[in-house]
C-alpha cells in the first residue's frame, strides 16, 4: 500500500509540474500558436505527456493487484524509468535559458521514483531472505536497543 501511496504523489507531482508550465511567461501563448519550446504541437507529443501523468497512476493501481516479489520489481522498473526520465529533464533544462518553475514538482516527482526504487530494492532482498531453502545460509541484521 506504501507503494501506491508513493505512486499518487509521484502522479500528482508530475501533473502539478504540467500546470506550473503554462504559467511561465510566453508558455501560454506559444501553445495557442501550435509550438511549445520550439517544436510543433503534435499527437505525438501530446500523448507522450499523457503517457507521463498516466504511468504512475497505472503503476499506482497495478502495485495493488501484483502479489510479492512481482511486486518489489515492478516497482523497481518503474522507478528506475521515471527517476531516468527526472535526470534526463534535469540535464536537458539546464542546458536551456535557465531555471524553470516546472523543473520543482518534477524534480520532486523523479525523487520519490527514486525512492520507490530504493524501497523495492529493500523489499526484494526481504523476499529473497524469506524465501531461501532449508539449510541454507541466511545473513540477517537485527538492531537492538539496550535501555
Amino acid at each position: 500500500m506504501r507503494f501506491t501511496m508513493l505512486w499518487l504523489v509521484a502522479a500528482v507531482a508530475l501533473l502539478g509540474s504540467a500546470v506550473i508550465f503554462f504559467y511561465e511567461p510566453d508558455v501560454l501563448a506559444e501553445g495557442v500558436a501550435g509550438e511549445m519550446e520550439g517544436e510543433a504541437v503534435t499527437m505525438g507529443m501530446a500523448l507522450m505527456m499523457a503517457g507521463m501523468a498516466l504511468a504512475p497512476l497505472v503503476l499506482a493501481t497495478a502495485v495493488l493487484f501484483i502479489p510479492g516479489r512481482a511486486n518489489a520489481i515492478t516497482n523497481l522498473v518503474g522507478g528506475v524509468l521515471l527517476g531516468g526520465l527526472g535526470i534526463f529533464s534535469l540535464i536537458s533544462h539546464l542546458g536551456g535559458e535557465g531555471f524553470h518553475a516546472h523543473l520543482v514538482p518534477g524534480l520532486a516527482a523523479g525523487a520519490i521514483a527514486w525512492l520507490i526504487a530504493g524501497l523495492s530494492v529493500v523489499a526484494l532482498r526481504r523476499h529473497s531472505l524469506e524465501a531461501a531453502p532449508p539449510g541454507s545460509l541466511k545473513l540477517e541484521f537485527t538492531a537492538t536497543a539496550h535501555a
